[in-house]
């Protein structure tokens, strides 16, 4: 195959300043240069002065950003997020990502994060961008329910309550296999809690005695008037006790975390110590109470997951926020320009017939990582496909396109590069994020000859995940057309 040998120009640009000090210089200048050129033109100074201020007064500017929201941001941004709140039931939601300093599917980063970025990047103009990286925990729809929980731990009056034979909770202040706590608990939390309605729901904390005494906590729920077993998955919830508060040092001597002593500062070194055979994605949900002052308490719940180190609250997720005509607005489009190592992955998946005897093209679409384009120069496949001698200019620039950009359902050796390329880069890809179509901007290089070398951009919807995920070709500036 052959090679581009010529080297690449060099093209020139402009690097604009972006420190304050210095815009705000250049501005002040500005102005007084143009209001002295007025003054001294004399004709209708003010008319002309207002209409030219106003252009060179402007803060704003386009850029493209990175940011990591802060623990004081998801205050920021829960306290904007409130001033629109409509139901008591949206301030509920929209006070957890103040709460656990994270967003969920249940309140979302891209409906709650615009308006932030509005606030703090007042100068920033359309067209700007700024990829966001936040905390995310999943759903809080489990963690909902457990903070709605009434929790109760057993004494030993409790247990004698439930019989103190032989065979009974109250002969050894426990439950056993022998003993189950199902057979006792519906009964006594019906005396316990005469007044309670339907549905309601209460975690009660026990020992159990399985070789050694151990302490869990099983929920109930009253249905139809019967307490019973809730159904919930009780291997995934631990509810924290004064001797685990203890065990963790400052929170003993409240039974409880606060402001002074937050869970997130100790949670993660507790659940190592206390599951110190956890395997890699397993999880807890962590019931515990957060003294609010020194008279009020809460009970709250936190998804802490195993990634194979540590035990974390959350995972970290970046999103796209591009800012329009009025508002920034969440855009998960996903854009690249190629690199080296992006041809690559396409010439590997290319029958042996079109890969160069370095490994590093293919003349099938062209991809060339040595040099990082695609070769778009017809001989370059004529010599492993003799019917391109056969066709006009028009037709092998045509069919070179075609096999760059389309031909989706080709086995991988034949397939369309571009999609190749998205199906091994992005083998996770997802049709939406937030409800919005995700779309890929593909950047690439190609080379004609020496002196033309032009950049094109295609455009891609993910239409389904999958191994591998399915795209679809949207559009673009080269010259191809369906």
């Amino acid at each position: 195959m052959g090679k581009n040998m010529e080297p690449q120009p060099q093209i020139p640009f402009l690097i604009i300043t972006s420190n304050p000090k210095i815009l705000y210089k250049m501005k002040k200048f500005l102005v007084l240069s143009i209001i002295t050129g007025i003054l001294i033109a004399g004709c209708n100074p003010n008319e002309d002065l207002y209409d030219q201020l106003d252009k060179v007064t402007s803060d704003a500017y386009t850029d493209q950003l990175e940011y990591t929201l802060t623990e004081s941001d998801y205050s920021d941004i829960a306290d904007l997020a409130l001033e629109d709140a409509e139901t008591v039931e949206d301030s509920q939601m929209i006070g957890n990502i103040d709460r656990y300093k994270a967003f969920a599917d249940e309140c979302k980063a891209a409906d709650y994060v615009p308006a932030f970025l509005g606030e703090k990047y007042v100068a920033l103009d359309k067209g700007s961008v700024i990829n966001v990286t936040y905390n995310y925990m999943g759903s809080l729809e489990a963690l909902s329910l457990l903070t709605q929980a009434t929790y109760y731990t057993l004494t030993d009056s409790d247990y004698d309550s439930m019989g103190e034979a032989y065979g009974e909770p109250g002969y050894y202040d426990s439950f056993d296999d022998d003993v189950p706590p199902d057979d006792y608990l519906p009964d006594f939390l019906a005396g316990k809690y005469p007044d309670a309605g339907e549905g309601d729901l209460v975690g009660v904390t026990y020992d159990y005695y399985q070789g050694e005494v151990v302490e869990k906590t099983g929920f109930y729920s009253l249905e139809n008037g019967t307490w019973q077993p809730a159904g919930l998955s009780v291997s995934n919830i631990y509810v924290l006790s004064w001797s685990d508060y203890d065990e963790m040092g400052a929170p003993g001597s409240e039974g409880s975390f606060s402001e002074d002593h937050p869970a997130a500062d100790y949670l993660p070194t507790f659940l190592k110590n206390k599951f110190p055979y956890a395997k890699k994605g397993d999880y807890k949900n962590i019931v515990y109470e957060y003294a609010l002052d020194d008279d009020n308490s809460e009970m709250r719940a936190r998804k802490y997951t195993f990634d194979g180190e540590k035990w974390l609250p959350h995972k970290k997720l970046s999103n796209q926020f591009i800012r329009g005509n009025d508002q920034w607005v969440f855009d998960p489009t996903v854009r690249f320009r190629m690199s080296s190592p992006d041809y690559q992955m396409i010439v590997d998946e290319r029958a042996a017939k079109y890969v160069n005897s370095f490994g590093t093209a293919e003349s099938y679409s062209g991809a060339d990582s040595y040099w990082g384009n695609f070769s778009m120069r017809i001989k370059d496949r004529a010599e492993n496909e003799p019917e391109f001698d056969d066709m006009t200019e028009e037709e092998a620039f045509a069919l070179m396109w075609e096999r760059i950009i389309n031909l989706a359902d080709e086995p991988m050796e034949t397939r369309g590069a571009l999609i190749v390329l998205l199906q091994k880069k992005f083998p996770n890809a997802v049709p939406q994020q937030n409800g919005v179509d995700v779309f890929y901007e593909v950047t690439f290089d190609t080379y004609y000859g020496a002196d033309k070398r032009p950049v094109y951009t295609v455009k891609y919807r993910c239409t389904a995940s999958g191994d591998p995920a399915s795209f679809e070709y949207v559009e673009s500036n080269t010259p191809y057309e369906e």
